[in-house]
């Protein structure tokens, strides 16, 4: 019954409506940037987004998405660009 729950436990978290993202972009420049605020000129964070983590949408503006981390590594919130030049930065799950 354990994996029922877990099961169980995975589609509530899907139901609740929590919007999932990874990182696709940044693998030639160890993750992508990070910002504190939503406009692109907003000061830019010391560490990066790593390529391969998850985060869970907060607030998505456009091609901009506030996070909260949820895993890999990179600061725990943060805004970022979903997509730059017409090349993908971010996958919704």
């Amino acid at each position: 019954t354990t994996t029922a729950s877990t099961a169980a436990g995975s589609a509530a978290a899907a139901s609740s409506g929590e919007v999932l993202w990874e990182v696709i972009g940044g693998v030639d420049k160890g993750g992508i940037m990070v910002r504190a605020g939503r406009e692109l000129k907003s000061t830019q964070l010391d560490q990066k987004l790593s390529t391969g983590a998850v985060v869970r949408q907060l607030e998505l503006v456009g091609d901009r998405l506030r996070y909260r981390i949820h895993d890999g590594t990179g600061p725990n919130e943060g805004w970022v660009s979903i997509k730059i030049t017409g090349k993908d930065l971010m996958r919704r799950l």
